[in-house]
Formats: C-alpha cells, sequence, structure tokens
C-alpha cells in the first residue's frame, strides 16, 4: 500500500482516537506528526515540481552576484535563490535541502495546530490533502510560504503587531510571490463579519462577470500584463473546485452563524480567523475563471479552514455534529482525489500504479526513481533551460 495513503489512513484514525478517546490525543497526535515529517522529509524525486526544483538548485550559484538581475530578474525568489546557496556553500545535495526544508515546515505547522486547532491531529488531517500533498510535497516553494504564514505571520496577525506582521509577509514574499495577498488581511480584520460576507456576494458576482468572453478581451487589451493575459484568455474553469468551495463555504457559514446566535460574543480570535477564510473564499470566487489563479490565492486562505471547523464542531449538537462529518467526507474525498492527481502527474499511473499501490521513493535508495521515469534526464532539461533564461536576462539588462 502507498506510503502517502497509509499515513492519510493514520490521520484518519487519529482524528477519530482524538474525538473518542481524549486522553490519548497527545500521543495520537505526535503518532502523526512523526509519520507526515518523516514520509516528507525522506522522499526523493517524488511531488509533481520536486524535478524542477532540484535543476533550479544546480543552477543557483553559491557566490552572491550584486547585480540588479541576480536581485530582480532571475527565477526563483531572491530569498529561495540565497537559501539555496547558503545550502550549496556546504555542498549539500538537493536531497539535503528539501528535506530540511521539510523538517522546517513540518515544525511550523505544529507551532500552528499548537496555538490555534483545539484537535491537533482533526487539523492535520484536514490539512493533509490540500497543503501536505499539493504544496509541501510538490510545490515547495509555496508549502514554505503558506507555513510561514501560519506558523509565525498568522499569530502576529490575531496579536495585531503590524510591524511584525509585515516584516514577516515580506519575508514570505522572498519565497514566493503569492505572499503579497496576506497584506489584504491588515484591513480585512478591521471589517465587520457581515460586510466580508457581502463582499464575498460581491466576488462572485464579479467571478460571473469575468466567464464572459467580450469582458475578458477587453480587460486583456486595458491591461497587457502576462499574468492577468494567462488568466483572463487561458484559464480554465474547474467546475469540481467550485463546487467543493461553495459547498465548504456554505455549510461553514450556516455554522458559523449558527454559533454566532447561540453563544452572547465570538472570540476575537475565531472571527479574525473567519475573515481571514472570508478572504479566501472572496479570492477563489473572483478569479474562479481560471483554476490554476483560483486555486493559488483562494488556498493560501483556505488553510485555517482546519481551525474554524475544529472549533465550531467542539460541541455535542446535532448540528455541529452534522458538519464535523461532512467535513470528514469531504477531507477523504479531496485527500483521494489528490492522491490520484499525484499519481498521474507524475507519470506513475502510465505505468499501472493507482493512489494505493504509489511506489515511495526514498532516499536511502534515490537509484530507484530511474525505474518509473528518466529523473536526471528531466533535471538536466530543467537545468539547461534555466541556465539559458538566466544568460538572456544579463543580455537584455
Amino acid at each position: 500500500m502507498s506510503i502517502y495513503l497509509l499515513v492519510f489512513l493514520l490521520l484518519a484514525a487519529g482524528t477519530l482516537l482524538e474525538y473518542f478517546r481524549p486522553q490519548t490525543k497527545t500521543y495520537a497526535y505526535w503518532i502523526c506528526w512523526a509519520a507526515m515529517t518523516g514520509c516528507l522529509c525522506f522522499r526523493f524525486g517524488q511531488g509533481t515540481d520536486y524535478v524542477t526544483y532540484q535543476g533550479l538548485y544546480e543552477t543557483i550559484p553559491v557566490a552572491i552576484d550584486l547585480s540588479q538581475g541576480y536581485f530582480c530578474g532571475f527565477y526563483p525568489e531572491i530569498g529561495w535563490r540565497l537559501l539555496s546557496a547558503a545550502f550549496k556553500m556546504f555542498d549539500a545535495p538537493f536531497w539535503v535541502f528539501a528535506s530540511t526544508l521539510g523538517l522546517a515546515e513540518m515544525l511550523l505547522l505544529h507551532r500552528f495546530v499548537k496555538r490555534f486547532v483545539q484537535g491537533r491531529t482533526a487539523g492535520f488531517f484536514m490539512l493533509y490533502p490540500v497543503l501536505y500533498l499539493v504544496y509541501m510535497v510538490s510545490g515547495l516553494r509555496q508549502g514554505l510560504a503558506v507555513c510561514l504564514f501560519l506558523g509565525i505571520a498568522l499569530p502576529f496577525l490575531m496579536e495585531r503587531k503590524w510591524i511584525a506582521y509585515v516584516i514577516t509577509i515580506f519575508l514570505t514574499l522572498s519565497f514566493h510571490r503569492v505572499a503579497f495577498a496576506w497584506l489584504v488581511l491588515i484591513p480585512a480584520v478591521y471589517l465587520p463579519v457581515d460586510m466580508m460576507m457581502a463582499l464575498a456576494g460581491v466576488s462572485a458576482a464579479g467571478g460571473l462577470i469575468l466567464q464572459f468572453g467580450p469582458v475578458e478581451q477587453l480587460l486583456a487589451r486595458l491591461i497587457p500584463v502576462y499574468h492577468v493575459q494567462q488568466f483572463l484568455l487561458e484559464g480554465e474553469v474547474s467546475w469540481f473546485a467550485i463546487g467543493e468551495r461553495l459547498a465548504a463555504a456554505a455549510v461553514l457559514t450556516i455554522l458559523y452563524l449558527w454559533t454566532r446566535k447561540k453563544v452572547d460574543k465570538i472570540s476575537p480570535e475565531t472571527e479574525a480567523l473567519w475573515k481571514t477564510y472570508l478572504c479566501g473564499v472572496c479570492a477563489y470566487l473572483l478569479l474562479c475563471s481560471s483554476s490554476y489563479y483560483a486555486s493559488r490565492y483562494g488556498a493560501i486562505f483556505k488553510v485555517v479552514e482546519c481551525a474554524l471547523v475544529v472549533d465550531l464542531t467542539m460541541g455535542q449538537e446535532k448540528i455541529q455534529k452534522a458538519v464535523a462529518i461532512f467535513f470528514l467526507c469531504l477531507t477523504c474525498l479531496m485527500g483521494l482525489k489528490n492522491l490520484n492527481a499525484m499519481t498521474n502527474e507524475g507519470g506513475y499511473a502510465k505505468l499501472g500504479y493507482h493512489f494505493w499501490n504509489y511506489p515511495y521513493v526514498s532516499i536511502f535508495d534515490q537509484e530507484k526513481i530511474e525505474e518509473y521515469f528518466g529523473y536526471q534526464d528531466r533535471v538536466q532539461v530543467i537545468y539547461d533551460a534555466n541556465i539559458e533564461d538566466q544568460e538572456l536576462w544579463r543580455l537584455e539588462k
């Protein structure tokens, strides 16, 4: 059986154990944390972008070039390049870099669930399908950015330490440009919840308007920027993803409104998390005409969903139990879907593998990766392409 599937099943079992046997929750949590950490840190060559990042890692020079190109022009961002260069100073191979990065991410994730999630194992279970499989295993830079936000920036946001928050966001921005979107949380936390929910409706209307071809063509002519062009003209709608986000948001909204009516006052922390979540809903609905951009900017806020769900379902009311069961089933569905996607995108499905028997390649048997695809050949292709890009950028500047 696939190790990734085994870890997912372990998290599901730990979540149930945490609920029905709360006296064992500490043991369940640390076992699950260790399993997730080991699976992440010991993998080799697996994850959609692992090969791409090794190719990038090989192109990054150890010496820091003070030219404009080094700081502004080359891909990826400056923070990622400096971090890579620091490891290369010690002749560390890429798998050491990736493993260390995985450990740091899991420590940041522990800091987040310890602070914000009452049922920590349940929090890990809900984070597994998207944050863990899509970003930490596959999209290394964005995975690091999200973990930095959850583990460091989010506590500053809750404590209204704006200078520390902005500094952390700009640090995160040096690893992935998507981090600039978190700056919107500064004004968002001061807006009334009802206004944020109204903005979600406005975003949905905006997303519908952007579905019309003439509107897309007009905006593409008015804003001749690469990513805007890609979003408007090349984007594809994922109706499954839209349905999943709308269903989850609708159920969680009903639970939030029910809780607000039942209790005297929602805690400031829960309210801030709810506003953060609503920012993700707004981003996804507005950008839904391109599943790539919608998921990229929606997921960075959606990660707090686990804290809200666990917090708001910690009771014995029927509606709380119903919502808990809904998110349990939804997480199982998304976990299996993303495991299957990882199998297909990695080319393993062509070899007859499925999500339940997806082979795990570890750093201890790295040569085994060549049995599934030409790993070194792919690394070389990425290396050559990025060296060429760097030289072209130097010539242009």
